[in-house]
C-alpha cells in the first residue's frame, strides 16, 4: 500500500469495496424493475418509503461502522478479553438500536406520508411497504453488524459472501411475492419488501453461524449488560457518521414533498433516475474506500506525495467506468428508464433527469472519492461543511427553480447543479491541501 504499483494497490482495494456497493444497489434496482411492471404508483410507493428505509440504514450501518472499529482496535491490539467485550457492545447496538430505530419509525410512518404529500394510493401502498421493512429492520442491523464485525478481523471475502446471498435471495423471491408466483399470494409492493427483508433474515442467520465458527459470537444474555466503555466509543464513532447520512435521507424526503406537486409520474421519475444514478454512486464509493485507506496509510508512512497521488489515480481510475455508463445513459436515456417503467409520462419526466443528472456525473466521482480522501487524510470538518452545505441547498433551489417556472425540471437541475458544485469545490480544496503528488 505505501510502495509498488499504485494502481494495483486501487485496485486490490477498490473492486471488492465497489462489486459489494454495486450488490447493495441491486436490491434497488431489482425491486425497482419489478415493481415497474406493476405500475407507476408501485414504484412511487416503494421508492418515498424508500427514504426513509434509507434513512434506517445509515444509522444502522453508523452504529456497525462505530462498533467495527472499536472490535478492530482490540483485534490489533491482541486483547482477547477486549474483544469479546467490543463484539458484545456491538451485538447490543444493533439489537437495541434497531428497535429504537424500528420504533421511532413506525409511530411516524403515517406522518412522513402526510408531510410528503403523496398521492392516497401511493401513500397506503408505501405504508405498507415501509412497516414491513421497518418490523424487519433489526434483521439489517445485525447482517450490517457482522459484516463490519469480520471486516474488523481482517475478512473482507466473508462481507461480500453475505451480500451475495442476500442479493440472490431478494432476485429469487422478489417477483414470486410480487406477483403471486405458484401458491404465493400477489402482495405488489408488500411482496417486495417481504423479499428484502427475508434477504437480510437469511444473510445474518448465516453470518450468524460463521462467527460462532470464529468464536467471537456473544452470549444472548450480553445484550442485557453490554460493556459501558466499549459501547460508549462505538457510539461516539458510529453516531456522527450515521447522523450524516441520515442527513441525506431527510433531504431526499424533503426533495419528494417538492416533487409531489407534479403528481405521481413524477414522483415515479424521481425515484427510477436516484436508482440509475445510484450504479455511478455505488462505485465512486466502492473505490472512495480506496483512498480513504492509501492516504492514510501513505501518510502514517510519511509520504505525502503517493497520499496525493494515490488520490488522483484513483480518481482517474473511477472516472472511466462512471464514465462509461454515463455515456450509456446520456445515448439511451429514454430507455433506460422504460426498463423500469414504460409509461409515458415517467418516461419523458426521467429522461429529462437522467440527462440532467448525467453532465453532474463526473463531478460525482470528484465528490466521493475527495471525501473519502479527505477521511483518510483525518480532515473531514470543512468538507463536510461543504458537502451538507450544498446538499441541503438542493431543496430551496428547487422551489427557486420551480417558482421561476421551469417545472418538475427545477427539481432535477437543483440535483444535478448542487452536486457539480460540491465535486468542483472538493477537488479544488483537495489540490491546495495536497497538492499533484
Amino acid at each position: 500500500m505505501v510502495s509498488g504499483s499504485i494502481d494495483r494497490a486501487i485496485l486490490h482495494l477498490g473492486a471488492p469495496a465497489a462489486l459489494a456497493a454495486l450488490l447493495q444497489a441491486g436490491f434497488l434496482v431489482v425491486d425497482t424493475f419489478w415493481l415497474g411492471r406493476v405500475g407507476a404508483v408501485a414504484i412511487a410507493a416503494a421508492s418515498t418509503a424508500g427514504f426513509v428505509m434509507w434513512l434506517a440504514q445509515t444509522l444502522g450501518e453508523g452504529a456497525a461502522n462505530g462498533s467495527g472499529a472499536v472490535l478492530a482496535n482490540a483485534v490489533g491490539a491482541g486483547d482477547d478479553p477486549a474483544v469479546r467485550r467490543a463484539a458484545s457492545a456491538g451485538q447490543a447496538l444493533a439489537v437495541w438500536g434497531s428497535a429504537l430505530v424500528s420504533s421511532v419509525g413506525l409511530a411516524s410512518a403515517h406522518a412522513v406520508f402526510v408531510f410528503m404529500g403523496t398521492a392516497g394510493d401511493v401513500s397506503l401502498a408505501g405504508h405498507r411497504y415501509l412497516w414491513v421493512i421497518l418490523l424487519g429492520m433489526p434483521a439489517y442491523f445485525v447482517f450490517t453488524w457482522l459484516s463490519a464485525a469480520f471486516r474488523a478481523t481482517g475478512d473482507a471475502q466473508t462481507p461480500l459472501k453475505l451480500l451475495t446471498i442476500a442479493a440472490v435471495v431478494n432476485l429469487l423471491i422478489d417477483p414470486v411475492l410480487i406477483f403471486g408466483l405458484g401458491p404465493a399470494p400477489a402482495l405488489g409492493v408488500t411482496g417486495a419488501a417481504l423479499a428484502t427483508v427475508a434477504a437480510w433474515l437469511v444473510s445474518a442467520a448465516w453470518g450468524w453461524v460463521l462467527l460462532g465458527r470464529m468464536g467471537l459470537r456473544p452470549m444472548v444474555r450480553d445484550l442485557m449488560r453490554p460493556p459501558h466503555s466499549e459501547t460508549w466509543k462505538a457510539l461516539k464513532v458510529g453516531v456522527p457518521l450515521g447522523l450524516e447520512g441520515a442527513f441525506f435521507s431527510v433531504i431526499y424526503i424533503f426533495l419528494t414533498k417538492v416533487t409531489t406537486d407534479f403528481g405521481t409520474p413524477a414522483v415515479a421519475a424521481l425515484g427510477v433516475g436516484h436508482k440509475l444514478e445510484l450504479l455511478n454512486y455505488f462505485v465512486c464509493a466502492g473505490m472512495g474506500a480506496a483512498a480513504t485507506t492509501l492516504v492514510g496509510q501513505n501518510l502514517g508512512a510519511g509520504n505525502p506525495a503517493r497520499a496525493a497521488r494515490a488520490t488522483w489515480r484513483t480518481l482517474f481510475l473511477t472516472c472511466l467506468p462512471v464514465g462509461a455508463v454515463t455515456l450509456v445513459l446520456v445515448s439511451y436515456p429514454d430507455q433506460a428508464v422504460a426498463v423500469f417503467n414504460a409509461d409515458p409520462e415517467v418516461v419523458s419526466a426521467g429522461t429529462t433527469y437522467v440527462l440532467l443528472a448525467s453532465l453532474s456525473q463526473l463531478f460525482m466521482a470528484f465528490e466521493v472519492v475527495c471525501l473519502s480522501a479527505f477521511a483518510g487524510a483525518q480532515w473531514t470538518a470543512v468538507p463536510a461543511v461543504v458537502e451538507m452545505g450544498f446538499t441541503a441547498a438542493r431543496v430551496p433551489v428547487a422551489m427557486g427553480l420551480i417558482a421561476l417556472g421551469l417545472g418538475v425540471e427545477g427539481v432535477w437541475i437543483a440535483i444535478a447543479g448542487t452536486t457539480v458544485i460540491k465535486g468542483s469545490l472538493l477537488g479544488i480544496m483537495f489540490l491546495v491541501r495536497h497538492g499533484r503528488g
